[in-house]
């Protein structure tokens, strides 16, 4: 694994915009969210025998997750599943709901799309997982649009100081194999005859170019005739302030419905669970949503129970659990902070760690703290009242003043790929920059 430098094509802007959802963002110079902004633009190389150990960890770290909730939803008796739950803040009026959504099979499971993994590889070989991405993880358009920058590289820019190795590809089947989840999905919720929504938060731009990423994949690949919309949050506006298209809503028996009052049957959505949960107690519909999703008649793309993935304290649950497993050696110790074990009290109080909220997304409130002082710390815009975990902290890799990390892509128990996230502080935040990648085995000179 090392830094390469790339040549900026003379037309990227043009190209992003007419070949990538995220287009606006990824074009932006001033954002530098795409690494052809940058005054020397750069990617990271992997050999094979790399890709290879990635993919492995990923499938390993996600068979861990399923043995994981067998055990966070079955061991031990009804009342430990729910210390289980109330330890991670969870509203309690959902619990026979969650294990019901773990459980369901009749007459279909609740079906997830796809999970990514935030991994650091070092550079001897360690992968080391720092987070999971459940319930609604990003990036997936941006995993796409880099295999069309190495398709265009490679066909129209690869020669000179800068040229790729002639055998050079990507560890990137997101589009394959989010299609194949798409076609299982189709079949078992029936979607030529339901249809599907999309919800989005119609202040975040990201989440509709995530959607219609995933649109065009379900049209291209599996039908072109599923009928598919998207659904605003709170609704959207005009310029002026005044309301074009209604929001989410719920109706009286728990069916969440859109802005033409029809039923929801099948809805995908880029809106976390806990949120979402907030936001029906403060409507006072917390009862009817619970009891429609325990029934199961109306699915949610990710499922109920990828809120517990999520959730920052399961990593905690995950080092308790298998820390003398198999899997330990792509884990990190980590603690609830109100851990009083010998073990949580030497690194709160002596080891270099990171400490995160429960709920946190994007680097929110997270901080990397030695002892008692913070050496380096993001907002917390509110997060952190439902509690902190501590992890172990691990030195992300360094390229051209950037520290980076793997985002892995599980889709139906198979690696699916890889995107690349950096940032100028350690702390990766919602301001990043996508960092593309090759694998070959002739390693390029850095200089």
């Amino acid at each position: 694994m090392q830094p390469i430098k790339i040549s900026r094509r003379p037309r990227w802007r043009q190209h992003i915009q007419d070949n990538a959802y995220q287009a606006d963002v990824l074009s932006d110079p001033a954002q530098k969210y795409w690494v052809e902004a940058l005054p020397q633009p750069f990617a990271i190389q992997f050999s094979p025998q790399e890709e290879t150990a990635i993919a492995i960890a990923s499938e390993k770290l996600w068979q861990m997750c399923v043995e994981f909730l067998d055990w966070f939803f079955d061991e031990d008796d009804d009342s430990a599943v729910d210390a289980r739950l109330a330890q991670l803040k969870i509203r309690p009026e959902y619990w026979p709901a969650l294990k019901k959504s773990w459980h369901r099979t009749d007459p279909v499971e609740d079906l997830s799309l796809a999970t990514r993994f935030d991994l650091v590889v070092t550079e001897d070989g360690q992968i080391k997982l720092i987070e999971i991405n459940g319930e609604t993880p990003l990036l997936g358009a941006e995993t796409v649009y880099q295999w069309n920058w190495l398709v265009d590289y490679q066909r129209n820019h690869n020669q000179g100081a800068y040229a790729l190795p002639a055998n050079a590809s990507q560890f990137n089947e997101y589009w394959e194999r989010t299609a194949g989840q798409w076609r299982r999905i189709y079949e078992e919720y029936d979607l030529l005859r339901t249809g599907i929504s999309f919800l989005v938060d119609e202040q975040l731009e990201e989440d509709s170019e995530m959607a219609m990423q995933l649109i065009q994949i379900l049209h291209d690949e599996v039908d072109e005739n599923v009928y598919t919309q998207l659904v605003y949050l709170r609704g959207l506006e005009d310029e002026r302030g005044q309301l074009m298209q209604r929001g989410l809503g719920l109706d009286e028996d728990g069916y969440f419905i859109d802005h033409a009052n029809e039923r929801i049957p099948i809805l995908w959505k880029m809106y976390d669970w806990s949120d979402l949960q907030n936001d029906m107690a403060n409507a006072g519909c917390t009862e009817a949503l619970a009891q429609r999703l325990a029934v199961g008649d109306a699915k949610v793309i990710e499922p109920l129970w990828k809120q517990i993935l999520s959730n920052k304290g399961t990593m905690a649950l995950i080092w308790q659990q298998f820390k003398d497993s198999e899997y330990a050696e792509y884990l990190l110790p980590t603690y609830f902070e109100s851990d009083i074990s010998l073990e949580a009290t030497r690194l709160l109080l002596e080891g270099l760690h990171v400490r995160k909220p429960l709920l946190g997304m994007e680097g929110i409130g997270v901080s990397i703290e030695l002892g008692a002082g913070a050496v380096e710390k993001r907002p917390t815009y509110g997060y952190g009242e439902e509690g902190f975990i501590i992890q172990e902290y691990i030195e992300l890799p360094q390229a051209f003043d950037y520290h980076y990390m793997v985002g892995s892509w599980v889709i139906d128990d198979v690696a699916a790929g890889i995107i690349l996230r950096g940032d100028t502080a350690r702390i990766t935040g919602r301001h990043c920059l996508i960092i593309p990648h090759i694998v070959a085995e002739e390693f390029l000179s850095i200089s």
